[in-house]
């Protein structure tokens, strides 16, 4: 029972982590749009992470209980919610990525 205290704070660390990873630098940016568009995606980008990685442990904790309690099924969706939140969380790195690429681009 004790495992259990660590998950809401797993939870909330890489959540914390997530948020304050974003790169909030500013350039002198002649194009207000693009910089407004490099915002928007940046955000539905961490959105996407902190979503991926909530499914990603949700379906971690099916699988433990699916395998615990001999139910198979539990344990398949528990690694199909796992590949669910990688490919999610994976989304979000690549729409970060895209928006520091469209600030860089909005730079020069």
């Amino acid at each position: 029972m004790k495992r259990l205290v660590w998950i809401p704070l797993a939870l909330g660390i890489v959540a914390t982590y997530i948020f304050l990873d974003r790169r909030a630098v500013r350039y002198a940016a002649e194009f207000d749009e693009l910089e407004a568009a490099a915002d928007r995606t940046d955000l539905w980008g961490s959105k996407q992470r902190i979503a991926g990685t909530g499914r990603d442990l949700l379906g971690k904790v099916k699988e433990s209980v699916g395998r615990i309690t001999g139910d198979d099924d539990l344990a398949g969706r528990g690694v199909a919610d796992q590949i669910a939140g990688a490919v999610q969380d994976t989304a979000g790195k690549a729409a970060n990525a895209a928006s520091d690429t469209i600030r860089d681009f909005n730079r020069y």
